[in-house]
């Protein structure tokens, strides 16, 4: 009679750089962070997410703008280990 074992792993990680700009960075008291979260997370995803501990982020999800690693990124964007995250907000001028 043969046996089989079953291996339970945790599931591996992705760490991303998040920076934040403007009033976010003010309302966080930092203007960078790492933070882990599973593969396949998209930019959208990552703003729900972080939204809901984070109300400042809430206040403003239908209006800030993300760069992944210097560059405006599409709302579907899948992240990748290491990338780095920047949530900006707009900004006025005059």
């Amino acid at each position: 009679m043969s046996s089989v074992t079953e291996t339970k792993t945790e599931p591996r990680l992705i760490t991303l750089e998040l920076k934040w700009f403007s009033v976010l960075a003010e309302q966080r008291g930092t203007r960078k962070e790492s933070f882990q979260i599973e593969p396949g997370v998209t930019c959208s995803e990552l703003i729900d997410r972080l939204s809901a501990d984070f109300l400042m982020l809430k206040k403003y999800r239908d209006y800030v703008r993300l760069a992944v690693n210097r560059e405006y990124a599409d709302p579907g964007l899948q992240l990748q280990d290491g990338d780095e995250v920047a949530f900006i907000t707009p900004v006025s001028g005059g």
